[in-house]
């Protein structure tokens, strides 16, 4: 085949070799090797397993750490309920029947010990949804004051010793209880119990209550 450019004229040979570029051969805008897409798609299925895989053992943990929790609010609160509504009924039986009736003079505490008569056994025990927990006491007599007896109250799980509970308590609750009539009467000279025909704890002031837990 020739052209002619101005008059000249030039011929191609039709058998020689035609060079090819870099690109010949290459499918512009044809879709992919499959391989490839396959490989991709399973990246993406992977990533997403690891993330949903992320999130479930976060919300599990989370799950597990808020359970844990609440059994321990419930288990807390049911103590400190129990713990609550023997004190009170310790603080109630020592006021009108004082545990020991005769206490030490002088303003000399009483050993500790029962803050009520048992039924059975020798400490003050009171069961509370199923939460068996023990009030103990001390007496200060004092009748020269209208104070006459300052008691200190000690709750603790029934599992656990006077000893121990008087240092490491749940509850501990001081009360000053005033044996005399209104109106007065002559200076006492025993202490107020069942006994005597004083009426015991004509005046009752709480003068602290301390959590421990």
């Amino acid at each position: 085949m020739s052209r002619s450019i101005d008059g000249t004229s030039f011929a191609r040979d039709s058998d020689s070799p035609r060079r090819e570029g870099p690109l010949s051969g290459a499918v512009v805008g044809g879709r992919g090797d499959p391989r490839g897409e396959a490989g991709a798609i399973l990246i993406l299925a992977l990533i997403y397993i690891i993330v949903v895989s992320l999130v479930v053992a976060a919300l599990t943990t989370w799950a597990s750490t808020d359970l844990n929790s609440t059994t321990a609010f419930n288990s807390t609160s049911a103590l400190h309920y129990a713990a609550s509504s023997a004190t009170d009924v310790a603080i109630q039986s020592m006021r009108f029947n004082p545990i020991p009736q005769a206490t030490p003079g002088g303003g000399v505490t009483s050993a500790i010990g029962e803050c009520w008569v048992p039924v059975s056994g020798t400490a003050s025990t009171l069961v509370v949804d199923q939460v068996s927990v023990t009030v103990w006491c001390t007496s200060t007599e004092n009748l020269n004051s209208p104070n006459t007896r300052v008691v200190d109250l000690y709750t603790c799980l029934s599992t656990v010793t006077s000893a121990s509970c008087q240092s490491h308590s749940v509850v501990a609750a001081v009360v000053d209880f005033n044996d005399y009539p209104p109106g007065g009467l002559p200076t006492m000279t025993v202490q107020c119990n069942f006994l005597t025909p004083q009426t015991c704890g004509n005046g009752i002031t709480l003068a602290s209550w301390d959590w421990n837990t």
